[in-house]
Formats: structure tokens, C-alpha cells, sequence
């Protein structure tokens, strides 16, 4: 309910006011104090461009870092009159490394002398310093291509078309140097701000959010991505650099944390590439610690406390997961909002200890409930094989089916030498799905992150390739059809001698398939969040064997199998796997908020039939499953078509 969320943001606003009151003239001079935290970095960075062994190596870098230092003069000024308390402070600070780059002292004293006037800066403005998310690289990969990559090079190696004509040239980011001692928090400066007398301009058309995005994979530039194993990461993130939290890995520099933690290359390679497994278990996870808090300090009588904890647990932990809970179950997440609100209320109303306690734990009840129904069963190694094996088997079967009918009409034509064209179109083709499979898996892999959208679209275009090729081609007559077809084709291609047009006939016939077993075996793969490829490729292999001991019982006692019989049972099961994966794709869709969720609360959830109570997943399932039947052969309420 809209509504509840605008009362529960209210209160979490009241509940931390104090908060905000204390930094509210940060708000209305962030600017100034954004810009001086900059140019503090500049200074600390930059000034052994201008400046070694006390002697100047480079006019045109010392009188820059003048200039800076008559800037942070300049901005601390406008800093200053919000903060008296700190501001003498940080004056004397912004004084003291002004005189020392005057006095060309070594690098170590100007640059701690910087960074320590930029960190009082920092806690006396209550700067933000850190994203509030993990920032995605894939997105900032985009918006460094739209908005940098003209100046900087697509690389970023500083060698873009339009930054040949700027003076000074736009920064390498491949320099070892001058990169090692930046920051994500630096960059993101960097582009909030712009620098003063170069073609690097601010850009405050970009969100936040873009550009911490863009911040964070600037950072990976000078590294070759060691791992894409998101649950390794994290353990790596924990073990090797002793849990480091988002807060210390925007601020902190490539230098800084190989003197920190003894780190080698390719160790902060991994780091900068990390992005933590976003598990919506870790939502769960966060709502409940906070019920537990808000219940501890409700015990201690720190009731502003435990209301703002309350809050926290909802709008940190149920509105990430709102989506998808209540494309799920949407009497749930009523109940849960409810619940939430209710105590709320009875926190801020200061009722007994008991009240708060049963109203506490009666949330963290529905919240544990939230999460068993968001946390996906993960598809069991057996149940992916049995998927694949039937994939596998009706595709399998159908190509052999249609290179049997190929080889006969080779051989009554005695044009044997030409089978060696039939053969390697069927291998190629073969070999075409496998390259397929592992570009999939690829793709899968690095895009887990959008694993909703996966879902929706590949579930959907499958139902799309099964209901156009799985029933309209292939209706009950299916295999004399398709004996006709090919029986056709191969004359003409015998006839005119085109042993080329042969192969490829071959290979089309056979790729069909192979390509409709991909599509399904990547949707089995999604599904199972590519836990299961193990699984799906030990289906493969006895789905294999199952052809080939069929084939070779054909070709050797000319037996002769139902085929009729087996497609009409193929093609019942593919039909309900079309409807329950329309079903999983629309419900994938809904979590994105794509498409809209409108719950109807006396349906059942019952996810392994692809069965959300939602009106457009259940609309959508009643299209596909009247589109079923009617191309099997059949119309809702009549006869069966003959």
C-alpha cells in the first residue's frame, strides 16, 4: 500500500530527525564542501607531478597545485560560516598544506596534511562517502561508453577522439602511478565536480547512482577479471581483506590498501571487480536483525530507538523484496504490511513490554514466511535430468528420424558416396548447438545479477519457439509430414547433383532442433540459477545414448516404433512445460516491474506448476493452454479434429 509506505518513510524520517538537524547545514552547502574534499584529493595525490626532493621537476604541475591551493582557500571560506566549531580547525589544516606545498616539503607531509584536513571536512559536513548500494559495473561500463569514452578512449587509456585537442590530455586510466593512489570516491568527485582549468568538465546530469556505477569500473581498468564465481568472492572479499565494507572500499586507494593489507595485484583486481551475491535472503536477513535490535532497546526502554529500528527492518528489508512478495503472495505481503504497521503504532503509543514484545515477534513470524516464499526451491539435480532427458529424447529423435529418411532416399537413388555430405551436416550442426550452449552458459554467468529478467524473457521466447515449431509443424501427422518434405528436397537436390545444397539441407533440418533444445535446456538452466548445468549435461549424455540404442535397434532389426504414439505424448508434455514456463515468465517479469501485479488471493502458489496468484500470470496461462490444445488438434468443448 502506497499509503503505508509514505507513513512508515514519515516516522523513519521523525525517528531520525536528530540526526539530520545536526547536519542540516551540510545540505544547503554540500556544494562547497564536495568540491573542497576534491581539491584536498588533488593535492594529495597530484603533487609529485610538480614537485621531487624539494626541488621543482614541473612548472606547469607546481602552479596547478597553487592554483588548488588558492581554491581550497577559496571554498574552505565558503565552508567556514556554517561550521564555527571545526571550522578554525580545518582552516588551519587547509593554511598548513598550502605552506607546505610552498615549501616544496616531501610528498608524505603534504599529502598527510591534506588528507587529514579532508577528513575533517568530511565528518564535520557529514559528506556522503559511500554509495547506498553496491554499484553495478555492467551499468557503469555503459555510462562510461555514453559519457567518458569520447575523451578518455574506450579502454581508457586517455586517447579518445574528442580529448586529442585538449590541454592537458584526459587521464590514462591504465597509469599504475597516478591510479594507485585514486579512490572510487575520488573519481566520483571527479566527475560530480569537474577540475578547475582542464576539458574535464562536472556532469551533474548523471544520478548518483550513475556515477558511482562508473566510478567503481574505472577502477577495474587496469586489472584482467580474475573470477565471475559471485559466492567465491564473497568469501574471498571476507577472508582476504577481513570483510571490508562498501564504505571502505569506495574511499580507499589501490595504495592504501596494499600497505593495509599487504594486497597484490591481481588480490585488488578481484576486489575492484567484486560484486557481492545479491541474495534476497540477505534482505530477509537484515529485517530480522532489525526486529531483533528494535525488540533489544525496546527492553532497555529506548523506545525512539527501537521505532526507528522498526522502520529500518521494513524499508531496509521488506521494500527491496516488495515486488516479488507480492507477485508471490500478495496476501502475505498485505498481512506483513499490517503487522508492520501495527507495530509501529504500539511502539510509538509506549505500551507494555509484553504488547511490543508479541507485536515484534508476530512481525518477525511474517517475515521469516516472507522468505521461504522469495527464496526459490532450487530445481534438484534429478529433476533436471528428467527435463533435459525429455527435451533431449523428442528433439533427439526427431532429427534422427528426418537423416533416416534423408539416408533411404540416398540409397534407393544409389548415390551412397553422398552420405558422407549428410553426415557432416548433422556434426556440424551438433557442433553449432554445443557453441550455442556455451556462449548461453557465458551469458548466464555475467548476468546473474538481472536473473528476473532472464528468466522472463528466455521462459517466454521459448514458450514462442515451442508453440511455433513444437505444435504448428509438428501437429499428430508429424512424421509423414516431414517424410514428404524431406523426401521432396532430396530429390531435388540428387537430381540437380548440388551435394553442397545437400549439406546444408542437413544441417538446417538437424539445427532446428539442436536450437530448440538449447533454448529449452538454457531456460532449465536459468531456472535452476545455472546451479544445475552438471545436472542438465548428464541428461544430455543419457538422452544420447537412449537415440543411439534406438537408432541401432532400428537400423539393425528394422524394428518399427510407435512414432505416432510417442509424438502425441511428446507433445502433451512439451505443451504443460509451455504453460508452466509462461506462468515462471510473466512471474519474472512482475519481479522487475516490468509488467504490473494485480493479486488474487484465493489462487494457490504452487511454483513448481509455474502457478502465481496473480491475474496476468493466471490470464497468461489460460491463452497458452487454450493455444495448446487447439494446435494438438483439439477445441475447448468439442470434438477431437480428425
Amino acid at each position: 500500500m502506497n499509503w503505508l509506505r509514505l507513513h512508515l518513510r514519515f516516522f523513519l524520517l521523525i525517528g531520525t530527525s536528530v540526526f539530520y538537524v545536526t547536519n542540516s547545514f551540510a545540505g544547503e552547502n554540500s556544494e562547497a564542501s564536495r568540491i573542497l574534499v576534491h581539491t584536498l584529493n588533488y593535492m594529495s595525490r597530484d603533487y609529485p607531478n610538480g614537485v621531487a626532493n624539494g626541488k621543482v621537476i614541473n612548472e606547469d604541475e607546481y602552479e596547478e597545485m597553487l592554483g588548488f591551493c588558492a581554491s581550497a582557500e577559496k571554498y574552505y571560506k565558503q565552508f567556514a560560516p556554517n561550521w564555527p566549531g571545526d571550522s578554525a580547525k580545518i582552516g588551519a589544516m587547509v593554511r598548513q598544506t598550502d605552506s607546505l606545498i610552498r615549501a616544496k616539503a616531501p610528498f608524505e607531509a603534504v599529502a598527510g596534511s591534506a588528507n587529514m584536513a579532508k577528513a575533517e571536512v568530511i565528518k564535520a559536513s557529514g559528506l556522503t562517502i559511500a554509495p547506498t548500494g553496491y554499484p553495478s559495473i555492467l551499468n557503469g561500463k555503459a555510462v562510461y561508453m555514453a559519457n567518458c569514452a569520447k575523451c578518455h578512449g574506450t579502454g581508457g587509456l586517455g586517447d579518445g577522439k574528442e580529448g586529442e585537442k585538449l590541454d592537458p590530455r584526459p587521464r590514462n586510466f591504465h597509469d599504475e602511478g597516478k591510479m594507485a593512489l585514486m579512490s572510487p570516491f575520488s573519481i566520483y568527485n571527479t566527475v560530480r565536480c569537474g577540475v578547475q582549468g582542464t576539458g574535464m568538465k562536472a556532469h551533474p546530469e548523471l544520478s548518483d547512482e550513475e556515477v558511482w556505477d562508473a566510478a567503481f569500473f574505472i577502477m577495474t581498468l587496469r586489472y584482467e577479471r580474475a573470477s565471475e564465481d559471485k559466492i567465491a568472492d564473497d568469501a574471498f572479499v571476507r577472508d582476504r581483506f577481513a570483510g571490508l565494507g562498501l564504505a571502505q572500499i569506495a574511499v580507499l586507494s589501490d595504495h592504501e590498501l596494499t600497505q593495509t593489507f599487504h594486497a597484490s595485484s591481481k588480490d585488488l583486481g578481484r576486489l575492484r571487480y567484486y560484486q557481492p551475491n545479491e541474495s534476497k535472503d540477505r534482505f530477509i536477513e537484515a529485517a530480522l536483525k532489525y526486529i531483533d535490535e528494535s525488540l533489544a532497546a525496546s527492553r532497555e526502554g529506548k523506545y525512539e530507538e527501537a521505532e526507528k529500528l522498526a522502520n529500518m527492518a521494513y524499508m531496509e528489508g521488506i521494500e527491496p523484496i516488495e515486488k516479488q512478495l507480492r507477485s508471490t503472495d500478495p496476501g502475505l505481503m498485505e498481512r506483513l504490511e499490517d503487522q508492520m504497521n501495527n507495530t509501529h503504532r504500539i511502539i510509538t503509543e509506549h505500551r507494555s513490554l509484553i504488547e511490543i514484545s508479541d507485536s515484534l515477534k508476530a512481525s518477525k513470524e511474517l517475515i521469516s514466511q516472507a522468505g521461504k516464499v522469495i527464496s526459490k526451491g532450487e530445481m534438484s539435480f534429478w529433476l533436471a535430468i528428467l527435463m533435459s532427458i525429455s527435451i533431449l529424447l523428442r528433439e533427439g529423435l526427431e532429427a534422427f528420424l528426418v537423416i533416416m529418411v534423408i539416408l533411404g532416399i540416398i540409397n534407393a537413388s544409389g548415390l551412397r558416396s553422398s552420405k558422407i555430405y549428410v553426415h557432416a551436416g548433422w556434426i556440424l550442426a551438433a557442433a553449432c548447438g554445443i557453441v550455442l550452449w556455451l556462449i548461453g552458459g557465458q551469458i548466464i554467468q555475467s548476468h546473474m545479477s538481472q536473473v528476473e529478467l532472464m528468466e522472463g524473457a528466455i521462459a517466454l521466447i521459448a514458450v514462442a519457439m515451442l508453440l511455433y515449431i513444437g505444435f504448428w509443424l509438428h501437429g499428430k501427422s508429424e512424421a509423414t509430414k516431414w517424410k514428404e518434405y524431406v523426401t521432396t528436397r532430396i530429390r531435388r537436390f540428387t537430381g540437380s547433383g548440388s551435394l553442397v545444397g545437400l549439406l546444408a539441407f542437413s544441417f538446417i533440418v538437424v539445427f532446428r532442433e539442436v536450437f530448440e533444445s538449447v533454448l529449452f535446456l538454457s531456460a532449465i538452466n536459468v531456472e535452476s540459477a545455472g546451479k544445475q548445468e552438471k545436472a542438465i549435461l548428464l541428461g544430455v549424455l543419457i538422452a544420447f545414448v537412449i537415440v543411439i540404442s534406438l537408432a541401432y535397434v532400428i537400423l539393425k532389426f528394422s524394428a518399427r516404433l510407435p512414432i505416432p504414439k510417442l509424438f502425441k505424448v511428446s507433445s502433451i508434455v512439451m505443451g504443460v512445460l509451455a504453460v508452466i514456463l509462461t506462468g515462471k515468465g510473466i512471474h519474472s517479469l512482475q519481479e522487475t516491474g516490468i509488467l504490473p501485479i494485480h493479486g488474487l488471493t484465493f489462487l494457490p502458489h504452487i511454483e513448481l506448476l509455474g502457478l502465481f496468484p496473480t491475474l496476468e500470470t493466471l490470464c497468461g496461462q489460460v491463452v497458452i493452454f487454450v493455444a495448446v490444445l487447439y494446435m494438438m488438434g483439439y477445441r475447448v468443448g468439442g470434438p477431437q479434429k480428425k
